[in-house]
């Protein structure tokens, strides 16, 4: 089930906020797990969560794999107690100065830390081919069309047995809520193997990338009310150019079905 959260106005990350206090409390949990991206940031913040006291659980999902050089870049899960003012108040910190930036996607999960942790980071690793490589899942403009429209129902099940909701911000920082299918009296976790994606499964992350590249150029902008509109209409366009096997530039491609949306005339930037 997908459930989409509504706000005409006001500070729609405190809102988030106030909504996962909300559904911990409505699943019985006190704690909520985080995913921090920390991709291109500066510094990390592993020696900031450190001081925190009382002390966060945290996992870095590099940690033993070939990414390890990496560990400050990484993605770093944490366990924070909403109990704790010290890490609601760090939840606030990291969804004020990171929310809007593409960096959060949050878990509410009753399973052991320990437990959750290694199957996030099994969770991270695919292979295409034969050929190993990082699924970005942790992204949270990939992890909603990983779940709805690239995994398999076996593969998207993996993801989904391990939380009661996976939450995140979407690209107009509206909070966005998927159930998964964990109970409050969770079964063990068994450590998944890498996920075997097809040459097709791995082409849609591609129109992920396209999608996000051409509204970074806003090639469309003003042509829909929100940005995730604009997304879903780009990565739509993106896949329907790799099925039709157009090879050119793929802001031609979209300049043309703008021209065919617009009846002849349009105002993007191709």
């Amino acid at each position: 089930m997908d459930v989409e959260i509504q706000n005409s106005a006001g500070n729609l990350p405190a809102l988030w906020l106030e909504q996962i206090t909300h559904t911990g409390a409505e699943v019985g949990s006190h704690h909520v797990d985080l995913l921090l991206d920390q991709t291109g940031w500066s510094a990390s913040v592993i020696p900031t969560l450190q001081r925190i006291y009382p002390s966060v659980p945290w996992f870095s999902l590099f940690s033993g794999t070939p990414e390890e050089p990496l560990l400050e870049q990484g993605p770093l899960l944490m366990r924070l107690d909403l109990q704790q003012w010290q890490h609601k108040a760090w939840l606030e910190d990291l969804i004020e100065h990171a929310g809007n930036d593409s960096r959060l996607l949050l878990l509410v999960s009753p399973q052991p830390f320990e437990d959750l942790s290694l199957t996030l980071q099994a969770l991270s690793r695919m292979s295409v081919g034969g050929q190993p490589g990082l699924l970005r899942y942790y992204d949270p403009r990939v992890f909603p069309w990983l779940i709805a429209d690239i995994l398999n129902p076996q593969q998207r099940d993996a993801f989904l047995q391990v939380a009661s909701y996976w939450s995140w911000l979407d690209r107009d920082a509206r909070p966005q809520w998927r159930q998964g299918t964990c109970s409050a009296d969770p079964q063990a976790l068994d450590t998944p193997e890498p996920l075997e994606l097809t040459d097709a499964q791995y082409e849609m992350f591609g129109c992920i990338s396209d999608a996000q590249r051409l509204m970074t150029a806003q090639v469309i902008n003003g042509l829909w009310i929100s940005r995730e509109q604009q997304f879903s209409q780009l990565y739509a366009w993106a896949r329907k150019a790799g099925e039709e096997g157009y090879f050119g530039e793929l802001e031609h491609y979209v300049a043309q079905q703008l021209t065919s949306v617009s009846g002849g005339s349009h105002s993007g930037r191709v």
